[in-house]
């Protein structure tokens, strides 16, 4: 067995960690004769590695059609990783993204998405079909990922191609990375919001007031769902006028035209979905009021409690075997019952952290409390402490997670220094990219850059965490979860907790200090030392 694992391993070399790690998945699997694999193990111990050798060994010897293994990420980011480390042109691993990531051969403004429709419009067009029909980027790439035994791609496009286009069939092995992230990306798929803002543009119309939200879900049914769909039929056959699109396809009315049916398309196969899946028990409703300062209008939400009831179907199902690895499982019951697997068919295994905890100290300052009733007293006290550490790093990059826009603008206020890149909800990877690039020692100021992103090395020596990020109360959603799970809102915390710590220290010989400023802190750790892994209470100083 040693020498297969050694003979499907992606690298030359292999480590004992690793290798008690596939050993333990081949074992569960076979011998055990489990189907779902929870791996636990934070940055450095290699989960891709470890995840890519299990499913190339157990999908060996399969008699199945479609053989081989799916990997799924969180990020683009993270997708485009794996097709680095193991794929490339050449490579096993395939990748896989929406069509709009895709420019169109045939109109170069436009992306593979926003063309489609115009197949159906364009049968005279020898130089469309020619251009675009049979030499699709976006096509070639979806064949090639079928085709191929390893393919890598991002929750929202795997699940609407498995629920809506049937192309994807199911495969021997499912790897599912960032795996904490399973419920809240299920919870994105089927989720639905109706804003006014769209229903005026699309429908002249404004979304009713004052209704229960069993009344909202009938008018959904009966007024809003025929509709858009009458509006999405008329969109088509202004299409449809379009018959040999020679030069109509490159104007901007077309373009206009085909953007809007694309956009109203997706909605209606949500709005469809989430009537199927409706029941007054799992879902929540908010009404979100119009907001001038962030320019939002009025918007109608509905989104699940638990999607335990919905996840086999969507997606273990597409997978004999299912693997999941985090960083953050914490508590592998909670995991289960949050993700919706029987515990009678998991196991589960924690790998220790290879880094040494000396070189990934984690400092509790607490300069004062971070709550409602205390943060106005305490930012002032948070700015001084930002100052001295940066101070003390003068000539080192670093990040500061604020964990809200509110203390993140304070910060940059109150701190008139050139060093500090703040961003916006629209300019997140550019400014991530700014601070990459700089030759001097910048600071990144983030409300949303608790993992997903990678500050190995000099990008980032130290990093501060300002307020403990618990879960909103306001959010009708969050006191659902709580009334639910009783540990859902100190599992959430400390989660998040742990992915900010997890983005600096990378590598065995990579170090960074973070500082932790929000005095409620201790008392959270020692009320919930539990959910913490014994990898960041070594390094902690309190």
């Amino acid at each position: 067995m040693k020498q297969e694992i050694k003979s499907k391993f992606p690298y030359p070399t292999i480590r004992s960690q690793q290798l008690e790690a596939i050993n333990f998945i081949l074992d569960s699997v076979n011998k055990s004769n489990k189907k779902y694999i929870v791996i636990e193990a934070g940055t450095g111990v290699g989960k891709s590695a470890i995840g890519l050798t299990a499913a190339r060994i157990l999908s060996a010897n399969s008699t199945k059609e479609n053989s081989g293994a799916y990997f799924l990420t969180t990020q683009k980011i993270l997708q485009e990783q794996y097709v680095k480390d193991f794929g490339g042109f050449k490579g096993p691993m395939k990748s896989i993204k929406s069509s709009s990531n895709y420019t169109c051969n045939f109109n170069k403004k436009s992306s593979c998405g926003e063309s489609l429709r115009a197949l159906k419009t364009a049968e005279k067009s020898s130089r469309f079909f020619k251009a675009c029909a049979f030499n699709c980027i976006y096509k070639k790439s979806k064949e090639v990922f079928i085709a191929g035994s390893e393919g890598v791609t991002n929750f929202p496009y795997f699940l609407a191609e498995t629920q809506y286009s049937g192309k994807l069939t199911p495969r021997d092995v499912l790897v599912i990375d960032e795996a904490h992230n399973v419920d809240n990306e299920l919870s994105k798929f089927i989720e639905i919001t109706i804003s006014d803002k769209f229903c005026n543009s699309f429908l002249g119309m404004q979304i009713p007031r004052g209704l229960t939200q069993h009344q909202y879900v009938k008018w959904m049914t009966d007024d809003y769902l025929v509709k858009t769909s009458a509006k999405l039929s008329h969109l088509e056959k202004m299409m449809e006028k379009y018959v040999g699109l020679k030069e109509k396809i490159r104007s901007g009315e077309f373009a206009s035209v085909a953007k809007k049916f694309e956009m109203l398309d997706k909605h209606v196969c949500k709005v469809r979905r989430f009537l199927e899946l409706y029941n007054n028990q799992n879902w929540v409703m908010n009404d979100l009021p119009a907001d001038s300062y962030s320019k939002t209008s009025r918007k109608l939400q509905f989104k699940p409690i638990d999607i335990a009831p919905y996840a086999e179907e969507m997606l273990y199902r597409f997978g004999e075997t299912v693997i999941f690895m985090s960083a953050t499982i914490l508590d592998r019951d909670a995991f289960a019952e949050s993700v919706g697997i029987p515990k009678s068919e998991m196991a589960f295994v924690s790998l220790p952290s290879p880094f040494p905890a000396e070189n990934r100290p984690v400092i509790y300052a607490g300069v004062g409390k971070m709550n409602s009733s205390s943060i106005q007293d305490t930012l002032p006290k948070i700015v001084e402490a930002v100052k001295q550490i940066m101070k003390e790093h003068k000539n080192e990059k670093g990040i500061i997670h604020c964990h809200s826009y509110k203390v993140a603008s304070y910060i940059k206020k109150n701190i008139r220094s050139s060093r500090i890149l703040i961003h916006g909800s629209d300019n997140r990877d550019l400014i991530l990219e700014k601070h990459k690039k700089a030759k001097s020692a910048t600071v990144l100021l983030s409300p949303s850059m608790t993992e997903g992103v990678d500050l190995k090395g000099d990008l980032s020596r130290f990093q501060i965490i300002c307020k403990v990020p618990y879960p909103y109360l306001g959010d009708k959603l969050v006191r659902k979860k709580m009334n639910k799970w009783r540990w859902w809102y100190p599992l959430q915390t400390a989660k998040t907790i742990l992915q900010s710590v997890g983005r600096s220290v990378r590598s065995k010989d990579d170090s960074a200090a973070t500082y932790i400023l929000d005095a409620d802190f201790e008392r959270f750790y020692n009320s919930n030392r539990n959910l913490f892994p014994n990898t960041f209470k070594e390094s902690l100083k309190l």
